[in-house]
C-alpha cells in the first residue's frame, strides 16, 4: 500500500511541480536593485544638466565629466540587466529539464543552445512555437555580443526592433529591448513546462501503439506477461 502511495505521491508531485516552479522565475533580484539605481543615476544627471546650463562658460568642466561617466555607468548597469536577465532565464531552463528528464540529460549537455534546441525537437518540441521565442532568441543573441563582442551591434543584433537604422546605442536603448522582453523568460518556460507535462503524462492511443510496438520487438512472450502482470499491478498507484 505504501509503495501504491509512494507511485502516486510521486506522479502528482512532478505534475504540480511543472505547473507552479516558473512562480520562481519572477524573482528576478537585479531588476529590483538595478530600477532603483538607474532611476538615481537619471536624477543625477538631470540635476547636472541643469547646473552646467546655469554655470558661466568653462565653469562647468567638472560637471561635464561627470555627465560623461554617469551616462557610462548607466550604459554598464544596462548590459548587466541584459546579461542578469538571460542568465536568470537558463538557470531554470536548466533546472526545468534536469528535473523532468533526469535520466536522459546530461548538464553539460545545456550549456549550448543548439544542444537545447537537439534534446527538446528528440521530444517532439519545437522551440519556435514556444511562447515568446523571439524575443528569448534576440535577448540570448544580445547577450552573447555583450560577453563576446567588441561592439555589440553584429549580424545578429542589428535587426533587434529597437536597434534598427542605429549605428551606435545609448542606455535607454538597451532600456527599451529589455522592457519588451522582460517577461519573455516566464512566458517561454510556462510554454515548455506545458509541453513536458503532455510528454511525460499523457498518452494517447497513438502513442500507446508505439510504446507496445517497441517493448513486443525486444521481449518475449513471457517476459511481456510479467510485464502486464506488473502494470497491472501498480495501475491504481
Amino acid at each position: 500500500m505504501r509503495e501504491q502511495e509512494s507511485f502516486r505521491g510521486k506522479r502528482e508531485q512532478r505534475k504540480i511541480g511543472l505547473k507552479t516552479f516558473f512562480m520562481n522565475i519572477q524573482n528576478n533580484h537585479y531588476d529590483f536593485v538595478s530600477k532603483k539605481l538607474i532611476k538615481d543615476l537619471e536624477k543625477k544627471v538631470t540635476l547636472l544638466k541643469a547646473q552646467i546650463e546655469t554655470d558661466e562658460k568653462g565653469a562647468g568642466y567638472m560637471k561635464h565629466m561627470e555627465v560623461y561617466f554617469l551616462d557610462k555607468e548607466l550604459y554598464a548597469v544596462s548590459e548587466m540587466k541584459i546579461l542578469y536577465g538571460y542568465k536568470h532565464f537558463e538557470t531554470h531552463l536548466k533546472w526545468l529539464l534536469k528535473a523532468s528528464y533526469s535520466s536522459e540529460i546530461n548538464e553539460r549537455q545545456l550549456f549550448r543552445w543548439e544542444n537545447v534546441v537537439d534534446f527538446l525537437t528528440s521530444k517532439k518540441i519545437n522551440p519556435t512555437e514556444l511562447s515568446n521565442f523571439i524575443e528569448l532568441r534576440d535577448l540570448r543573441n544580445l547577450n552573447n555580443a555583450i560577453k563576446h563582442s567588441f561592439n555589440i551591434l553584429d549580424n545578429k543584433t542589428k535587426n533587434i526592433k529597437e536597434f534598427q537604422n542605429k549605428k551606435d546605442l545609448n542606455y535607454t536603448d538597451l532600456l527599451s529591448f529589455y522592457t519588451r522582453v522582460e517577461d519573455s523568460s516566464l512566458n517561454f518556460l510556462q510554454s515548455l513546462a506545458d509541453r513536458i507535462e503532455k510528454d511525460l503524462y499523457e498518452f494517447d492511443n497513438e502513442r500507446i501503439e508505439n510504446i507496445s510496438d517497441k517493448i513486443v520487438t525486444r521481449m518475449d512472450t513471457k517476459t511481456v506477461s510479467k510485464l502486464i502482470k506488473k502494470l497491472e499491478a501498480k495501475k491504481n498507484n
